[in-house]
């Protein structure tokens, strides 16, 4: 697959910079390895590597999403997490500088990720003042690769080479099982944590501040998981997602949003996504906020304001949890 996207850019005259190439080059196939850091040595503009784990426990009242990045080429890292307990948001955020890429996992002080087992089981730990978390994260379902789902040649030629500056990335995800224990320290209460949680994994070139808008979710169920992703980008839209089952993946081809926002005509209440899959089966999905977390990231071009919700979910009659995650730029 590799040489024919090679070969569709020698015929097309297009010249890719060579650092982009590393990443072409990988192909779509991911193994055990993947789980890992990538080093490709030199990096292209606007890399972005990270690893993304969310649970949401109403029984105890007690979320988390937290996002490990390191962006290369701008030698930085980013290391945040967002822990809301009984309804009160506390914010962990870290921007060490970065020479090369780190060799271990306990990189940071008071956040760390622990693969224990390849696409299987993580760990989350994270202490403070205020808590200390330990978190396993179990799957309940096969990792999802989105570009094995997606043809390259059909990709280049509806959304364009320019897309591979802003957004060529090899992204995995994977619905989850979160269980562990928090200790409130001011208290010396400890909470069992067991719910359903989420996953990701992506590595490439991200440009926020051209991405114009961005729907993301991952929504669980006893049953299910359903993650999708549609952006607006230099003029197009991405639409993609999947459902897992326990009788596998499906592919959601297309996402249709209606969002429902406060006064502000930014902070969503609710939304409904429509969903169309590779059958063309057609799925409704709605989410209601419960917490919106309001994160801006500004930038040397504009601005771009992330929503972090912790929402409850509606399918086909039944119930979930889950995030739905927000994105709007503005340029200067």
């Amino acid at each position: 697959m590799i040489d024919k996207v090679l070969k569709y850019l020698k015929e097309k005259g297009i010249e890719v910079d060579s650092k982009l190439l590393e990443y072409i080059k990988k192909g779509v196939d991911i193994s055990e390895e993947d789980e890992y850091k990538h080093d490709f040595g030199e990096f292209p503009e606007n890399h972005n590597e990270s690893w993304y784990f969310n649970f949401i426990d109403r029984k105890n009242n007690v979320f988390l999403f937290t996002r490990w990045s390191m962006e290369m080429f701008d030698k930085k890292s980013t290391i945040m997490a967002v822990l809301i307990v009984d309804g009160n948001p506390n914010a962990y955020l870290n921007q060490p500088a970065i020479d090369t890429m780190p060799d271990n996992w306990e990189y940071d002080k008071k956040l760390n990720y622990i693969c224990t087992k390849p696409m299987k089981q993580w760990k989350v730990k994270f202490e403070d003042r205020k808590f200390k978390l330990d978190i396993t994260f179990d799957a309940r379902f096969p990792v999802f690769n989105y570009l094995s789902h997606e043809d390259p040649l059909e990709s280049l030629e509806k959304y364009g080479v320019e897309m591979l500056d802003v957004a060529a990335q090899q992204h995995y995800e994977q619905g989850m099982k979160a269980k562990g224990t928090l200790v409130i320290k001011k208290t010396g209460e400890t909470r069992n944590i067991d719910c359903l949680g989420h996953r990701d994994h992506s590595w490439g070139t991200r440009d926020w501040v051209n991405i114009d808008r961005w729907n993301w979710l991952s929504a669980q169920f006893e049953d299910k998981t359903i993650n999708i992703a549609r952006i607006e980008v230099l003029g197009k839209i991405l639409q993609t997602g999947f459902i897992s089952t326990k009788v596998g993946n499906i592919h959601i081809k297309s996402v249709d949003v209606s969002t429902k926002t406060k006064e502000d005509g930014k902070t969503p209440v609710s939304s409904t996504f429509l969903l169309t899959d590779e059958k063309g089966n057609k799925t409704t999905l709605v989410s209601n906020t419960i917490e919106s977390i309001h994160l801006p990231l500004p930038s040397p071009k504009g601005k771009t304001e992330v929503f972090e919700q912790i929402v409850s979910f509606s399918c086909e009659g039944k119930e979930g949890d889950g995030i739905s995650e927000y994105l709007i730029s503005t340029r200067e």
